[in-house]
């Protein structure tokens, strides 16, 4: 069974586990390093001692030692944990007085001028002493040469007790700090993560409906994904409209051609008439039903639909056009900047510019122009033919779906309410003007 740990908690773990890796590592080096630095002081201590007693000691003729002065009182105070001792052999020529009653189980002679460090247990194990031996060889007038060893001892228990000390105290105080840097992090995680908790808090809200969209005050690092996510929400939004609306036009669409279908067969009984009617009406009902179909399906504007390119897309229309319209021998003019990309569906961008420039092709005479360039914050498309042209007075109504001027030409005037609809759902405008051409100029403006 796989355990699935919050953000907040995978962060504060895998910190617990630094943390306490981090301070585990600097005690351990802290302690060792402790423990060397006291080792080497009382070696040194050691070794301070052994000179000073041999500058205090005298030989005679025949070898023996005497203490000139007290080099440490404590060398004066039995079992004081300091002792000196010179030895000749096994025999002993000099102690301190610390020693009396005592016996240590001294190192071998470590040769002349030599020092060697070792431990030794004090009177069956009672203490542990760290020995410093060192080699002595003197030389009376007459060339007699006498050796001793000059043995130097101090208890370690001091400076166990000083290490054991030093090494709670430095677990106590490193934990202290440990637990205490913990706990900061862990509000400073719970701090830093909030951004991420208010954004689920109010994900929360917009499927309880309390909500529409995410709020706008969040951390720059969120903003993108936020606005990714509101564009997301807007966009699905204005598809449920679209929708809703579409069905509730298509139903109230169909209410038309349904009433004259009924009347004319409960009051013509004419079977040719009937099927004429019936014909034109099912006809109607078919165009209806595509045209809210295509408004529905359509994507609209959304930052997180991938570019499609527009020149692509006008040079297959352009294409096919040429080869139905081939018997009209039309000279087209078609200039882009450069190869335009837009954040749009690629079916939106074929039914949009497949309806004008089918358009232009149908009602021109000879030519057709198309021009794409881009602004600093929209692109605009024109497309002009050199046509009949369209009223003044008609423009605003001809890209409103019903509305047509040549009611000879086969169709049901849905194909520019179907454009109108796209541009609107894209947030974008259209505008129709005289060309220069003669005929009809659609001037579109899409967002980037």
């Amino acid at each position: 069974m796989t355990i699935k740990l919050s953000l907040s908690n995978r962060l504060l773990l895998a910190v617990s586990f630094v943390l306490s890796a981090f301070l585990g590592l600097s005690a351990f080096s802290l302690n060792n390093a402790f423990q060397a630095s006291a080792d080497s002081a009382q070696r040194k201590q050691l070794d301070i001692i052994k000179i000073s007693l041999l500058t205090a000691l005298e030989f005679d003729e025949a070898g023996l030692i005497t203490l000139e002065k007290a080099i440490n009182p404590n060398f004066n105070i039995p079992n004081s944990g300091l002792y000196a001792q010179v030895t000749t052999g096994r025999e002993i020529v000099w102690q301190s007085h610390s020693m009396l009653g005592m016996f240590l189980a001294l190192p071998e002679h470590p040769g002349k001028d030599n020092e060697t460090f070792s431990t030794i247990q004090l009177n069956d194990d009672e203490a542990t002493l760290l020995n410093l031996a060192f080699g002595i060889t003197w030389e009376n007038e007459q060339g007699k040469e006498f050796s001793y060893t000059l043995n130097v001892s101090q208890d370690l228990d001091t400076i166990m007790k000083q290490k054991a000390n030093f090494q709670l105290s430095l677990w106590y105080s490193l934990g202290g700090t440990g637990l205490m840097l913990l706990i900061a992090q862990a509000f400073i995680l719970r701090w830093g993560l909030r951004p991420l908790h208010d954004v689920a808090i109010d994900l929360n809200a917009i499927e309880s409906g309390e909500h529409q969209r995410l709020s706008k005050h969040y951390p720059k690092e969120l903003n993108q994904l936020t606005q990714n996510i509101n564009t997301l929400l807007d966009h699905e939004h204005s598809r449920r409209e679209r929708y809703k609306n579409s069905l509730a036009d298509l139903a109230h669409s169909l209410k038309t051609p349904l009433a004259v279908m009924r009347g004319e067969f409960e009051t013509n009984h004419n079977t040719e008439t009937l099927r004429n009617t019936a014909h034109e009406q099912l006809d109607r009902v078919a165009a209806l039903v595509d045209y809210q179909l295509q408004r529905a399906a359509t994507e609209g504007q959304s930052s997180l639909q991938a570019p499609v390119s527009l020149g692509e897309i006008i040079h297959k229309i352009l294409g096919s056009l040429d080869k139905v319209y081939q018997s009209k021998n039309i000279h087209r003019k078609y200039q882009i900047s450069h190869d335009i990309f837009i954040h749009a569906d690629e079916g939106d961008m074929y039914e949009l510019l497949g309806n004008l420039l089918e358009n232009a092709y149908k009602y021109c005479n000879k030519h057709v122009a198309i021009f794409v360039e881009t602004q600093s914050e929209s692109i605009e498309i024109t497309i002009d033919d050199d046509g009949n042209g369209i009223p003044e007075e008609a423009q605003n109504d001809i890209i409103k779906r019903g509305k047509r001027l040549d009611t000879q030409k086969e169709g049901h005037g849905l194909g520019l309410a179907i454009v109108s609809d796209i541009i609107e759902a894209y947030q974008g405008s259209i505008t129709i003007e005289r060309s220069h051409l003669g005929g009809a100029k659609f001037i579109l403006h899409l967002p980037k």
